[in-house]
């Protein structure tokens, strides 16, 4: 636990210093857009291709690894937003934003800083294989339920294929996947990186990680934890509980994936609510007070839990 402590803290301590310039206007919320925008477009896809770039990929495709992570992931959606329709008697629409709080972690500000640091760029490789498809699958199932709970209160839809096209090419048009993809494609070329482009890659990559966590401080002084703070514990227990437990139980005993990928895929999926649950929920105007707690509390509790769960794959055996 020593360990997992000594992991934890000084992450969330360069979190504090964020959240510390943001609340006292040392730096302003266009200074924090602005660090978001360098990280976001240029040093996490500088940390994610060069260190593609560099990996050797499984030569057969890691179908347990996907099935692992992401049915848990729709599990864990469904059932928290069936709680939140059937108990706490939310309207459709909040029920199913509230059910993507509990599966959208916050896996490139938070899940790939912890995951590296404590284990090293090995466990990159699982973790890039599961944000390869991360943002496609959550975002288009959104959209798409999003759109059709507005149909049934007499607002009109796009059709399916308009929502998949959107959610395509603004796939195809994020930072982070084009480093993912493209440190994917230039290490298959067997072709190493030129000394200078490596160089500079890595001093940029260097950034990616306490710039990232710093932003993450920074934004969170956006969000408030006082409103529908019981919808909130519900989506934070089933993010902080449920699905790293569901993802541990598949990824280990179902289908028996080697160690350091059942650590990876369980801690990432043990991430807390990420910030753009509060975006989509404004935008749709779905549970917004409960998405922007669910952000505040989650991040919050998270320290034990992710802790608790460092502590568990980082212990000698």
């Amino acid at each position: 636990m020593e360990v997992a402590l000594g992991l934890v803290l000084p992450i969330f301590g360069v979190i504090g210093f964020g959240y510390a310039a943001a609340r006292s206007k040392l730096l302003g919320p266009t200074a924090i857009d602005g660090l978001d925008t360098y990280v976001f477009t240029f040093a996490m896809p500088a940390l994610l291709f060069r260190n593609l770039a560099h990996t050797e990929f499984p030569s057969t495709l890691p179908w347990g690894l996907w099935l692992s992570y992401y049915g848990a992931m729709l599990a864990v959606w469904a059932a928290g937003s069936l709680v939140a329709f059937f108990l706490l008697r939310r309207p459709s629409s909040d029920s199913v934003m509230l059910g993507f709080g509990c599966g959208q972690g916050n896996t490139i500000m938070l899940g790939l800083p912890i995951i590296l640091t404590g284990f090293g760029p090995e466990a990159g490789t699982p973790v890039f294989l599961i944000l390869a498809f991360h943002g496609i699958i959550l975002f288009t199932i959104a959209t798409f339920l999003l759109e059709l709970t507005r149909v049934r209160e007499g607002v009109a839809q796009p059709s399916f294929q308009a929502i998949l096209k959107e959610g395509l090419v603004n796939t195809a048009k994020n930072p982070v996947i084009i480093g993912i993809a493209g440190g994917v494609i230039y290490g298959q070329l067997g072709v190493p990186l030129p000394a200078v482009v490596d160089g500079s890659l890595e001093m940029v990559a260097r950034s990616a990680i306490p710039c990232a966590l710093f932003v993450l401080g920074g934004m969170l002084t956006r969000y408030s934890i006082r409103r529908s703070v019981g919808a909130a514990s519900l989506t934070s227990f089933f993010k902080l509980v449920a699905h790293p437990a569901l993802v541990f139980v598949l990824a280990q005993f179902v289908f028996g994936l080697e160690p350091l990928w059942v650590a990876a895929a369980t801690i990432l999926a043990g991430m807390p609510t990420g910030v753009y649950s509060s975006i989509l929920a404004n935008r749709y105007q779905a549970a917004p007070g409960a998405a922007s707690s669910a952000v505040v509390l989650s991040t919050a509790a998270s320290l034990v839990t992710l802790t608790v769960l460092l502590g568990f794959f980082l212990s000698p055996s």
